[in-house]
């Protein structure tokens, strides 16, 4: 019984590739064409939710009965990032059996696109600032954290006092090699946006919106998972500072506990808006297929 949520995810995967690779070329006509590529593009995002659900609920149902010390936190990062791993990866399987026009005529438009020309501003912005904070609150955590990397301590006059779990290099390793890997894997599947051949279409709108989307799926869940996975190690880690203040450390951390733990259950919460965020969809004048 315990393999069988990894044979679920092993035989949706291959679903999604076969699928992939049945849907890989699209009929001659420039409005079919672009119904083609937005069913390619609805049913890649479709299962990348539902196999980045399964990945992240096979490893989190594996890990949970880890009871050493700092078990739990571990798990939550693992599977926070699994889940943006592999939703990653099928997005780019996606962009890879993008539906390519087939017929005597082929238009193709030499135009140079940037990684993020095709990414939405705001989500530029959005993932820029997950980085920023995800690096600031790992090294600041590596710095401040004890030797067992998972607690905070205070000394005073009248001796210390030590509080956890605090995101030092026991979790903050874990979390920035799993960050690290979703950062590499969402810059190479936005390459493949970028450089993937055009959708055989009169109108430039339909192409740059299909683009737009792409881009905006990709990078939702890279700047929602470090959002909320940063935020988690922020609040914990305020807890933990506030602990320090209860045991009768300097009475200043307390307020410095309080608003890390409230910029920690922000962060966790923009995080899930942020990954939420629907997909741009195509103009209106378009043929009529759902966009996800």
């Amino acid at each position: 019984m315990a393999l069988l949520p990894l044979l679920v995810l092993l035989a949706g995967t291959v679903t999604v590739a076969f699928g992939a690779a049945t849907a890989r070329r699209s009929p001659p006509s420039r409005e079919s064409a672009v119904a083609a590529a937005r069913a390619h593009a609805v049913r890649t995002a479709v299962a990348a939710i539902g196999l980045g659900l399964a990945a992240a609920l096979y490893v989190g149902t594996t890990q949970l009965g880890n009871s050493s010390p700092g078990g739990l936190g571990i798990t939550a990062i693992l599977t926070l990032v699994t889940f943006g791993v592999v939703h990653t990866v099928v997005l780019g399987i996606g962009e890879l059996t993008w539906p390519r026009p087939d017929g005597e005529v082929r238009r193709a438009r030499l135009v140079h696109r940037g990684l993020l020309d095709a990414a939405p501003r705001r989500l530029v912005r959005a993932t820029a600032a997950a980085a920023t904070l995800a690096v600031l609150t790992l090294v600041l955590g590596a710095l401040l954290a004890d030797d067992d990397g998972r607690s905070f301590s205070w000394s005073y006059a009248h001796g210390s006092s030590s509080a956890g779990p605090f995101p030092g290099l026991f979790y903050g390793l874990p979390a920035a090699l799993g960050l690290g890997l979703l950062a590499a894997l969402a810059a190479a599947v936005l390459w493949i946006v970028a450089n993937r051949p055009a959708v055989a279409t009169a109108d430039e709108r339909i192409e740059a919106a299909l683009r737009r989307a792409s881009a905006h799926r990709v990078l939702r869940v890279a700047a929602g998972i470090p959002l909320f996975v940063t935020g988690g190690l922020l609040f914990v880690g305020g807890n933990a500072v506030h602990s320090v203040v209860v045991m009768g450390a300097a009475p200043f951390l307390g307020p410095a506990g309080a608003c890390v733990a409230v910029l920690g259950i922000v962060a966790m919460l923009a995080g899930v808006v942020v990954a939420c965020l629907p997909a741009p969809t195509v103009p209106a004048d378009s043929p009529a297929v759902p966009v996800s």
